[in-house]
């Protein structure tokens, strides 16, 4: 069965005043014009809609049944078009938004803020995600954008339909057992330290904790990795107990505050805070907006170089 909208509010109006002419008064066309078009409407249907009645037409049971769908459909098309060309404001979108822990407490709250000021419409779904996961879960369309990580020592390779955008810079800190504040402004009495001591690092087969050793190396250091924790809140706790030392980022430590000697790691070693999606997705004015809420809620720290 084929028709257009068109034919079915022709239909609409012809069913509703019971005749070819006063139904082409009605919608301002010709009464051949009005006729051609329920003849192409009838000859796509496998029953009559029409019987005649003297110079009126009344609807078949066929008929009766069709205008009842035809004003759904006709009602859903003028939903749609209302939707389309409307304030987007009518529009409401949720985008899902994959997140990690130390990133997703500094950018929800601002972007959930500049959302709500400048697209309303927009709205964020945060989904908790394994960082080491998101560009996959980007590539399997199970979230529309992502909060993500990149290393300069063990940068992320590039992914075919994938874009990321740097949002923030941070540098690595040595998180130093207590009684060696002496040693936060010495560089060299640092790295000699840091060689003669033990260390807690999250595990070698992790991003981080490949990042983590690079990061060592980049500065001079080849770290006696006596224990192995992956929680950042524990790892900065074990440093506060004096066995070994630890590293993190300024935005891992606002989730763990700590009063232990703490000091810019040697190297010039930085973790990139970056926005991940599909390009496609990016052609969607929803992530699109969400892209830009998140580039907005880092600004406030800037980018380090």
């Amino acid at each position: 069965m084929k028709w257009t909208f068109e034919q079915l509010r022709t239909f609409k109006v012809v069913a509703e005043l019971g005749t070819m002419t006063s139904a082409a008064e009605a919608l301002g066309f010709t009464p051949g014009a009005v006729s051609q078009q329920m003849a192409a409407l009838q000859a796509g249907l496998p029953r009559p809609i029409f019987a005649r009645d003297g110079r009126r037409v009344t609807l078949t049971d066929a008929g009766v049944t069709l205008l009842q769908h035809a004003g759904i459909l006709l009602e859903d098309e003028r939903k749609a078009a209302a939707a389309l060309s409307g304030p987007q404001s009518e529009q409401r979108t949720v985008v899902s938004l994959g997140v990690f822990g130390s990133a997703a407490v500094s950018a929800m709250q601002p972007a959930i803020e500049y959302l709500r000021k400048t697209t309303p419409h927009v709205a964020i779904q945060a989904v908790e995600v394994d960082v080491e996961m998101m560009p996959q879960a980007i590539l399997n369309h199970q979230i529309d954008i992502a909060l993500g990580l990149s290393y300069d020592d063990a940068p992320q390779p590039p992914l075919r339909g994938v874009v990321t955008e740097l949002l923030h810079r941070e540098p690595f800190l040595m998180v130093l057992p207590p009684a060696t504040g002496e040693m936060v402004g010495d560089k060299d009495a640092l790295v000699d330290y840091a060689n003669a001591t033990d260390w807690v690092l999250p595990p070698i087969e992790t991003y981080f904790g490949r990042a983590c050793r690079f990061a060592c190396a980049q500065a001079g250091i080849e770290p006696n990795v006596r224990h192995t924790v992956t929680d950042t809140a524990v790892s900065i706790a074990l440093a506060e107990s004096g066995v070994g030392i630890t590293l993190a980022t300024p935005l891992m430590m606002g989730l763990r505050p700590t009063n232990s000697p703490v000091a810019t790691l040697p190297g010039n070693s930085y973790r990139s805070i970056v926005a991940i999606a599909r390009s496609s997705a990016l052609e969607k004015e929803s992530v699109s907006a969400v892209r830009d809420a998140l580039i907005q809620a880092f600004s406030p720290l800037g980018h380090p170089r």
